[in-house]
């Protein structure tokens, strides 16, 4: 019961409004939480395979080959930045993030695999092969990054299998919660 003067709560089950529209209000609702949970998925796989990188960089493992740096060379072909370190990290961790997790939300539904880490697996392996046609060529380094010899495909390979692996079980582990 209300008091006089003032109006009942509301809720979204109250409103006086035609089944379809809150239909669309929920498909939406649902859509931002997935994409927020592929964005955060795809942050921590970024941080993960960051902190590889940085470790087998300081150890002084193949330091002439810097996937940041790619970055940072592939932006300064395409889009004329100049050149920073710190544009090679924020492009990697924009499309780790935006891209990457982005998508990954968008296309779990339908890639193969009886568990997220296993979509993510495979989303991985798709990354993967989409940088090796797009980013290296870009940077100069050839197709599949062979200008830096067979360990740029190696190593970039292992690194999106970490990423997909990563971005897949934190996905499905957010959905869970």
């Amino acid at each position: 019961m209300t008091q006089i003067g003032m109006n009942p709560p509301l809720s979204l089950w109250s409103i006086n409004a035609p089944p379809r529209l809150l239909e669309q209000l929920i498909a939406r609702c649902v859509m931002v939480v997935r994409l927020g949970r592929g964005m955060l998925a795809g942050l921590v796989a970024t941080l993960v395979i960051s902190l590889f990188m940085i470790l087998r960089l300081a150890a002084g493992i193949m330091p002439w080959y810097n996937i940041v740096e790619i970055m940072n060379l592939t932006a300064q072909s395409v889009l004329g930045t100049p050149n920073s370190i710190v544009v090679g990290w924020i492009i990697h961790f924009l499309v780790g993030t935006l891209i990457w997790g982005t998508l990954f939300a968008l296309l779990a539904p339908y890639l193969p695999g009886s568990s997220e880490t296993r979509r993510g697996l495979v989303f991985g392996l798709g990354a993967w092969l989409v940088v090796m046609l797009t980013v290296f060529p870009l940077a100069g380094s050839g197709m599949f990054g062979m200008g830096f010899g067979l360990i740029a495909p190696i190593s970039t390979l292992l690194g999106h299998i970490v990423f997909g692996l990563v971005l897949g079980a934190t996905y499905g582990w957010l959905q869970r919660l």
